[in-house]
């Protein structure tokens, strides 16, 4: 199981991998702070689970998504952290790809370990 984790802020990263890294999760985990990087990486690697910031500087969590799905054959599990779950943002994920979650930060690693378990 790999796991990509991609956010613009290094301390979410750091809290992330160490709740994934502490719990009973077994993956492999690679990190990107910028997003742009991370297409790139990941449009040659395979991955199972992206973890993608909704908010981000150089592209949105929408805008990465987009265009993963775009370039992958298989798409991975997509799960979107934000600061609020509304209704116009689940809309707006939903219409991109109706398998999108959207969970509220901080990561809960309880919920990605039943996720888990399922793929």
């Amino acid at each position: 199981m790999r796991i990509a984790l991609i956010d613009d802020n290094e301390i979410d990263i750091f809290v992330n991998k160490k709740l994934i890294e502490t719990s009973d999760i077994q993956a492999e985990l690679v990190a990107y702070n910028n997003p742009l990087d991370a297409l790139q990486t990941l449009e040659k690697e395979s991955i199972d689970v992206v973890i993608v910031d909704n908010q981000m500087p150089e592209i949105s969590g929408h805008g990465f998504l987009e265009k993963l799905i775009d370039f992958r054959i298989a798409t991975p599990t997509m799960i979107v952290l934000t600061a609020s779950v509304h209704d116009e943002l689940r809309l707006k994920y939903e219409s991109l790809h109706p398998d999108i979650l959207l969970w509220e930060k901080p990561l809960n690693v309880e919920n990605l370990n039943s996720l888990l378990a399922k793929i």
